[in-house]
């Protein structure tokens, strides 16, 4: 699909952006997916690992928030190092929003997995749910780092971006990533306002292509640009 040059930029901007709504600027969690953790012997548990996880999922299937968080909270007594029992209690918590709760437990599971991608994401949306949405920023920021293809993470690291800036600031933004490298500003107007309203995952796999052929450098000029004053 052909796109408008740069130096169309701001029509395109305020033709996406009118169409951004409440939902639209939903952030994207991260739910339970078998295999994210490596299963660990059911020798050390007091109950199997499958049963745990089994019955999490079920829970979450049905949306039963509170005794999934039930759940989380005997699974992290149980197994206090296990860290999908941390992502499970911080799962249920912020769904209900208990978000102080949701931060430590996803703070506690990535003490555990640094790179877990998942923890780091919906950590970032406790943040940005419970007011910081600055903090939730530079999460979504770290997940992108450690997997740049990683797109809920870009979604809602775009749509915060947009929810704090404004269109005056995302104009702003890209107008400097233009100016310091025209293939910065290519990348971010795709991942992080082109996906996140059209959820179009061609746009974004075209960019994430883009951005793992860049250098750590050029990587560190653009977020170095969109997070300055953030």
């Amino acid at each position: 699909m052909h796109m408008p040059k740069f130096h169309s930029l701001p029509c395109l901007l305020t033709a996406l952006l009118m169409t951004v709504t409440p939902s639209t600027l939903r952030a994207q969690s991260h739910d339970l997916v078998p295999g994210t953790i490596a299963p660990v012997s059911p020798l050390v548990m007091a109950r199997p690992h499958a049963e745990w996880l089994g019955q999490a999922q079920s829970l979450e299937r049905q949306r039963n928030w509170n005794d999934l968080l039930e759940l989380g909270r005997q699974w992290t007594q149980a197994e206090s190092r296990k860290a999908l029992a941390w992502f499970v209690l911080g799962r249920a918590a912020s769904e209900l929003g208990h978000h102080d709760e949701a931060i430590a437990a996803y703070g506690k599971a990535l003490r555990i997995e640094p790179d877990d991608i998942y923890s780091i994401n919906n950590l970032g949306n406790a943040y940005r749910d419970s007011g910081r949405p600055r903090e939730a920023m530079h999460a979504w920021r770290e997940a992108v780092r450690i997997n740049p293809g990683y797109l809920q993470a870009w979604n809602n690291l775009g749509t915060t971006f947009y929810a704090i800036k404004g269109q005056a600031g995302v104009v702003q933004a890209l107008q400097q990533l233009q100016a310091t490298d025209p293939m910065l500003a290519e990348v971010w107007r795709k991942l992080a306002i082109e996906y996140s309203i059209s959820r179009d995952e061609r746009v974004a796999r075209d960019a994430v292509r883009v951005l793992r052929g860049m250098s750590e450098a050029q990587r560190s000029r653009m977020f170095a640009i969109l997070f300055a004053g953030v």
